[in-house]
């Protein structure tokens, strides 16, 4: 299993209540395997299985947590 990290830059989040809200999206989505989400510098790195789920099917599941993504590393 190759595992791959994508940093997502996220406006709109001010606080730790947000953190939850962003994990939802993700938490049971298959071959996504670890999230750290840090509102101070609007980040969400996520952990995943490149062959199970890729970049723009994360970003399109984080969108619909009613942020902004504005850019994918």
């Amino acid at each position: 299993m190759t595992m791959e990290r994508g940093l997502f830059k996220v406006v709109g989040m001010y606080c730790t209540s947000c953190k939850p809200i962003v994990e939802k999206q993700l938490k049971n989505e298959k071959g996504v395997k670890n999230i750290d989400i840090d509102y101070m510098t609007d980040s969400v790195i996520v952990g995943y299985d490149p062959v199970l789920i890729t970049k723009e099917q994360i970003k399109d599941k984080l969108d619909k947590s009613g942020y902004k993504f504005v850019r994918v590393s």
